[in-house]
């Protein structure tokens, strides 16, 4: 969270910063979830504890009693598969870059988003084929 001023540091809505698990390249996500990790980060290598941000963004909210979820980056994604009923809102979404699931969102599919979190900061990589499965059970729901 280092800026290019010495001793200087940025976290927040405002930041740029590497993201891991899309192989540290710089983004920005504005939410509070992905500024509260910042401001950890930040911290830690203010106090000379070299520490890496390696959160993956997870957004939530609830909109008209439906429960919404994201997680990842999904910037230049090329595909979404559909697992569930759109028309009924009930479905979970994969977006997908160069065969493999950059993000995911739900809607009413908890807690299919949180799994998919889980295994992308364990570095896991969740491919198309994987998305386009009948069998969901490695989202161990």
């Amino acid at each position: 969270m280092r800026t290019n001023e010495a001793d200087i540091f940025g976290a927040g809505d405002v930041t740029s910063f590497p993201l891991s698990i899309r192989g540290d390249q710089r983004v920005n996500i504005g939410h509070w979830q992905m500024s509260h990790a910042h401001g950890r980060v930040a911290a830690l290598n203010m106090l000379n504890k070299p520490t890496p941000i390696e959160s993956v963004p997870f957004f939530w909210s609830m909109f008209a009693g439906k429960s919404i979820r994201y997680a990842g980056y999904g910037e230049g994604y090329t595909e979404i598969i559909f697992k569930g009923k759109v028309e009924e809102r009930k479905f979970l979404a994969f977006y997908i870059k160069d065969e493999v699931v950059v993000a995911a969102a739900s809607l009413m599919f908890d807690p299919a988003v949180a799994h998919v979190a889980e295994l992308m900061a364990k570095g896991n990589v969740i491919t198309k084929a994987q998305a386009q499965a009948e069998d969901l059970s490695w989202l161990q729901m």
